[in-house]
């Protein structure tokens, strides 16, 4: 896929050509968004046990169609590697990577993220994206609802790497000379360094409130590395490794599905879940971790040997695999 530095694209006629679809079809969608998603309450558990509840939103087909085409276009924009999620090659292992064995590392989450992103901030990307005021209008339109980006749209996560695209410049000047690194995953942001972080605390807010965003100061952390360091869900202290009591839960799961058999370990367990579907995602986890640390491969060994899988095709390990370093 060839990369574009920006968007650069000046009439709709131009718009419609790249993301191949009708012009009278684009602004049609764009003028009748508000009828083609529907929003709903979800609620979500917590790590600490508590509940929490989100509003979502959900394209229709039709507008999922133009999403899509959007995306496409999105995706050949070249990014900073600073900002890892929601890019086509980059991942939690790949963002780990950045802040692995430093003896500091800070943690940061921004607050209502989608909600926070107005479409006045997304009409204003668009604009740094050098697209003509009459084709950030339509974007706009197309990917914003009730005044700002909904969580739930495809759009949404590559649009929002946009809006941090500002942000990203402001703390790439200030900590690149200091030799502290920094990435976003979405609405975490991470700095590590092998000096203390804490004393930026009050820039980095700044920053961000600067360009119209807030941070949680309630999950805000400064770790050092003599304790166990944590980024998009990896431990970071020496190499990338998936965290002690993920790797034990699963195993535990291999072995009462081994004692057990598979079936008895659905009806007590997991209810109402297919064999195939479980199966499916157990393989999915193991080669996750394997993905993650090679030497976890007698995972993969321990699914091959429940029932019913005998006489069945063995799993194997479904993603490359890198040595270890």
């Amino acid at each position: 896929m060839k990369k574009r530095e920006c968007l650069k694209i000046n009439t709709i006629n131009e718009l419609a050509l790249q993301l191949k679809l009708p012009v009278d079809f684009l602004i049609s969608i764009s003028n009748n968004v508000d009828v083609n998603f529907i929003s709903y309450e979800k609620q979500f558990i917590k790590k600490d046990g508590s509940k929490k509840t989100r509003r979502l939103f959900k394209a229709s087909n039709t507008l999922n169609v133009v999403h899509k085409t959007i995306n496409i276009l999105l995706d050949c924009l070249q990014y900073p590697e600073s900002i890892q999620g929601g890019i086509i090659g980059r991942s939690i292992q790949n963002n780990a990577i950045i802040h692995i064995n430093k003896k500091f590392i800070a943690k940061f989450d921004i607050k209502d993220f989608f909600p926070s992103i107005t479409n006045k901030m997304v009409y204003r990307a668009f604009i740094k994206q050098r697209c003509s005021p009459e084709v950030s209008r339509i974007l706009t339109k197309l990917t914003t609802v009730c005044g700002f980006l909904p969580q739930g749209f495809k759009t949404s996560p590559k649009i929002s790497n946009l809006i941090l695209l500002p942000i990203n410049e402001s703390l790439t000047k200030f900590f690149k000379p200091l030799n502290i690194n920094h990435s976003f995953w979405a609405d975490d942001l991470t700095l590590s360094s092998n000096l203390p972080i804490i004393k930026y605390k009050n820039i980095i807010t700044k920053v961000f409130k600067a360009n119209g965003l807030s941070l949680n100061s309630a999950k805000t952390e400064f770790i050092s590395n003599k304790s166990r360091q944590i980024c998009t869900g990896l431990v970071i202290n020496r190499k990338i490794n998936v965290d002690k009591q993920t790797r034990q839960a699963l195993k535990n799961e291999l072995y009462f599905c081994k004692k057990l058999g598979l079936n008895a370990f659905l009806q007590k367990y997991k209810e109402g879940t297919s064999s195939e579907k479980y199966l499916k995602s157990l393989q999915g986890r193991i080669n996750f971790l394997i993905s993650v640390n090679p030497k976890y491969v007698n995972y993969l060994e321990m699914l091959n040997k429940i029932k019913p899988l005998k006489n069945h095709k063995k799993y194997a390990i479904i993603k490359t695999i890198k040595k270890d370093d």
